[in-house]
């Protein structure tokens, strides 16, 4: 009997059930839709996302400094751990050499015959004789390393410069070839042996073995480890530079150790002590000085006879 539904297998109709609309199927199956189901979700609104993009900004301002730093931290202590490589392989070397420490270049530039062969001096250079107790190239090499950094410590008036840029880089950076971003110590003498009392112009004596015209001939000068007063507080190897680099004369080799470093690690550089330690020093490492008996001011780190 056909009542309110009319008969037929596609027919339905439309009953109103608690404000909403029911409809029932020639399955009879039903099928509810609400009042509402038209109505679009609500979105963010242009000031919310304007806050939401602003607190990000915020977070990442301050965290990615804090990631940059954390970085860092990795780079210096790799570099600590190739600076403590390097030492511990010129140990091995003054141990088979009657505690001679090793030159940094084991050949004189000069000779009756010239200017030693750029090919041989790259040869005799610490980088290729430490090979042998190193057994790897990759400790040579500091990742924090940076040519912009090294010309602009260079550059600085108490390093090799007189504040202009270029002024103490030039012909170094860029180097033609670099051998190592560390440097080892080399016999020279600063300030001539005189006491300063000001500490404007502080004594130093580089702990190493090396060609010199100190004496006034040219010669071989062998640092033993005996001679060393303090090897807890004088550096041997550390952040800097050895490398091959060029001037108007023709390629030479030079290394670098000292002030040359001071921008290398978070505003200083790493060092590597004769007793086989290694520590980080702020700022310009031959700016930290101490005074001897007399009142005469030395450098901390690179005075090996005081």
């Amino acid at each position: 009997m056909c009542g309110s539904l009319e008969c037929g297998t596609k027919q339905v109709d439309r009953l109103p059930v608690n404000g909403n609309t029911q409809h029932i199927s020639d399955l009879g199956v039903v099928h509810v839709r609400s009042k509402n189901s038209h109505r679009g979700i609500k979105g963010f609104t242009l000031i919310e996302l304007l806050t939401v993009i602003s607190i990000i900004a915020v977070l990442a301002a301050i965290l990615f400094p804090v990631f940059a730093q954390a970085r860092e931290m990795a780079r210096g202590t790799v570099c600590l751990s190739n600076i403590r490589n390097v030492g511990a392989s010129a140990t091995m070397y003054a141990q088979d050499y009657d505690e001679t420490v090793i030159p940094w270049r084991n050949c004189p530039v000069q000779t009756s015959e010239g200017v030693t062969p750029i090919d041989v001096q790259l040869a005799a250079a610490w980088t290729s004789t430490l090979q042998p107790y190193l057994k790897s190239s990759q400790v040579l090499f500091c990742p924090s390393f940076s040519e912009t950094g090294t010309a602009n410590a260079m550059d600085q008036a108490d390093c090799d410069g007189d504040g202009t840029p270029g002024s103490g880089s030039a012909g170094f950076i860029p180097a033609d070839v670099y051998l190592s971003h560390y440097a080892i110590g080399f016999h020279v003498t600063f300030n001539g042996g005189q006491c300063d009392s000001t500490g404007g112009a502080p004594y130093a004596h580089f702990a190493g073995s090396g060609w010199t015209n100190e004496g006034g001939s040219y010669h071989f000068y062998a640092q033993h480890l005996g001679n060393v007063v303090d090897a807890s507080r004088t550096a041997f190897v550390g952040d800097g530079l050895t490398c091959q680099a060029h001037n108007d004369d023709g390629p030479l080799l030079g290394t670098l150790l000292g002030c040359e470093s001071r921008f290398r690690h978070r505003g200083g550089a790493n060092l590597g002590m004769m007793d086989g330690h290694t520590k980080w020093v702020s700022n310009n490492p031959e700016r930290h000085v101490m005074q001897d008996e007399s009142g005469c001011f030395f450098e901390r780190y690179f005075t090996s006879d005081k």
